[in-house]
């Protein structure tokens, strides 16, 4: 119990920044904690879209956003090849690149990165190198991270999942995760019951079991697992893939309802 409490009070503290640092972003999501593993596998959902059972939560303003982020193979990579690669994900989901590719320097990182926003979706590219020093030499890691953020046709993000990691396959870049994340508001405040009965709606139709969970404030997060999905996060003898989350915003009157999987990795 002493250990689920410490992790508890870790997840706190990483969910409840309000702007993550690319770094610290790395780090998190290639598993660099001690306490996680990422057991991957190449079926992601296995013929299951987890957006049906959003949907049935009746939620406002949805909108689903995907996270890519992949360790490139080698250590030396030129500008020349980095702009490849970021050209080779754009022609995979059809993204025209038509403005240059910033670059962007800050002592030991390097940044090349392409954003476009349309009326209904969002897309980010960029490819991180990070210089890391050691008693023998110094090395370079190279972190592919692609985002997309898609509005109302949420479904349409399970296609450009499996197009984006075809691209990497065909670049031989197999170090990945994949994290999904579905957002909708609900008008007013919502009660504990209200968002317990909520997350069990969620746990139940994607026939998973909840791990545990936890309230902070006005912020609920539940914690599941389910077999339907082969990624998942095990930590503190648990299995976790499903993560739900529900806060109030007092500005716009709403509680904001998160799915996500394995868990969410960004500021909410």
């Amino acid at each position: 119990m002493e250990n689920m409490s410490r992790f508890i009070e870790k997840l706190q503290h990483i969910f409840s920044l309000r702007r993550t640092k690319i770094t610290l972003y790395i780090v998190a999501v290639l598993w660099i904690a001690v306490v996680t593993q990422i057991v991957m596998n190449r079926v992601f959902f296995q013929n299951f879209e987890i957006a049906e059972a959003f949907v049935k939560t009746n939620t406002e303003d949805l909108e689903c956003s995907l996270e890519i982020v992949a360790q490139h193979h080698s250590e030396f990579l030129s500008e020349t090849d980095k702009k490849a690669i970021l050209q080779h994900i754009a022609n995979a989901i059809e993204l025209n690149i038509d403005s240059d590719i910033d670059i962007n320097r800050v002592g030991e990182k390097t940044e090349y990165s392409y954003h476009k926003r349309a009326k209904k979706a969002e897309t980010s590219l960029k490819i991180v190198s990070i210089q890391e020093d050691n008693d023998l030499a110094i090395k370079m890691k190279h972190y592919i991270v692609v985002r997309l953020n898609i509005k109302e046709s949420i479904k349409s993000i399970e296609k450009y999942r499996k197009l984006i990691e075809g691209s990497l396959d065909e670049l031989g870049i197999a170090n990945r995760q994949v994290n999904v994340l579905y957002e909708g508001i609900v008008d007013g405040f919502m009660s504990k019951k209200e968002k317990e009965d909520m997350a069990s709606l969620l746990v139940k139709e994607l026939q998973g079991e909840v791990a545990f969970d936890y309230q902070q404030g006005e912020s609920y997060t539940v914690y599941a697992y389910t077999g339907l999905i082969k990624e998942y996060i095990e930590t503190v003898g648990c299995k976790i893939n499903i993560q739900i989350a529900m806060t109030y915003d007092e500005q716009s009157e709403n509680t904001r309802i998160y799915l996500a999987t394995p868990i969410i990795n960004q500021s909410w």
